[in-house]
């Protein structure tokens, strides 16, 4: 009677369980059913992104995607706004190398946990940075700039309004001996504001933010941040070929869930960022933007942004940047 019993009641929870995941399975297509938030963790190239992956997801769901920045504090404000959102896939970061592997050296306390409280849904693009001075700098090059901040230490001044700007300059300056002041801004549009007005001597900016300046002739670019020139500057060198060996940096940017969101919701979030990432409009915003599409798993994510923290960690540390 008691066996008869113990298999009555395994077959119910099985029963229970087979349910249970065709009710997950079912919320995933069913998802998304209502409008999207994208919380871009600030303006500028972060915002610009995260419209024109909404722009796709948004004509293949069927639904508004709603873009929503929150700038300052490095990241920290949009991914703790995330953090504390309800986990039902409504709400996705789009953040980056800031929010997700150079904050945790940069701040003594963070308000998340880059690990703990998010799920990651997938990597979103690569880029890489522009080295560019105003035209009243006397420096054509990044041999000549870093002779001329050598020559006056500490006068030619840099400016940044990200983790990735100024960890890419201190890394310069650490390989070279480079002299600067640095120069700190809440956003990075803020800080070519300057640097096009010439209140700022040099920057390390990502190449979407500071291309048009570069057509205008407003600033001069000396060197790109990755291993290769990039298409749209073939006579721009890299820094390795500018003379400083051993160089190479990039940003990213991701997107994420809050921890706890349904795994199939999870699954099918990456689907919908994976496929617009595939589509031309959204090559070609990322080619002029100076950068590629960055589609991955969010297992391949969660690796990725954990191997960044440990690189942006030792950088930091060499430079000695402070944590705040």
């Amino acid at each position: 009677m008691k066996i008869a019993l113990i298999g009555k009641m395994a077959a119910l929870a099985a029963v229970q369980v087979m349910l249970l995941g065709q009710v997950g399975t079912a919320m995933a297509q069913a998802y998304p059913s209502k409008p999207q938030r994208l919380i871009a963790m600030g303006v500028g190239f972060p915002e610009t992104t995260a419209r024109a992956l909404g722009n796709e997801i948004s004509e293949m769901t069927k639904q508004a995607v709603i873009v929503e920045p929150r700038p300052g504090a490095n990241g920290i404000l949009a991914a703790e706004y995330v953090a504390k959102s309800a986990p039902d896939g409504y709400t996705i970061l789009i953040g980056t190398n800031s929010t997700h592997a150079a904050n945790q050296t940069l701040y003594k306390t963070l308000p998340y946990d880059y690990v703990k409280d998010f799920i990651p849904v997938s990597g979103v693009s690569q880029g890489v940075i522009l080295a560019v001075v105003p035209p009243q700098v006397a420096a054509n090059s990044i041999a000549e700039l870093t002779a001329l901040s050598k020559k006056t230490p500490g006068k030619l001044t840099f400016g940044h309004g990200s983790s990735s700007s100024q960890a890419a300059v201190e890394y310069y300056k650490l390989l070279t001996g480079a002299s600067f002041t640095n120069v700190p801004y809440k956003t990075v549009p803020q800080a070519t504001v300057d640097l096009v007005a010439g209140r700022l001597d040099f920057m390390m900016v990502n190449l979407g933010v500071i291309m048009p300046m570069v057509k205008a002739g407003k600033v001069r670019a000396l060197a790109v941040s990755g291993r290769q020139r990039w298409p749209l500057l073939p006579d721009v060198p890299t820094m390795q070929e500018a003379g400083v060996a051993n160089y190479e940096w990039s940003f990213w940017l991701g997107a994420w869930l809050p921890a706890g969101t349904a795994k199939d919701v999870v699954t099918r979030a990456n689907q919908l960022v994976v496929a617009a990432l595939d589509r031309p409009k959204v090559k070609e915003y990322l080619l002029n933007s100076g950068s590629i599409p960055f589609p991955t798993t969010s297992d391949e994510l969660m690796k990725y942004q954990i191997s960044e923290y440990e690189k942006w960690r030792k950088v930091i540390l060499a430079a000695g940047i402070q944590a705040d």
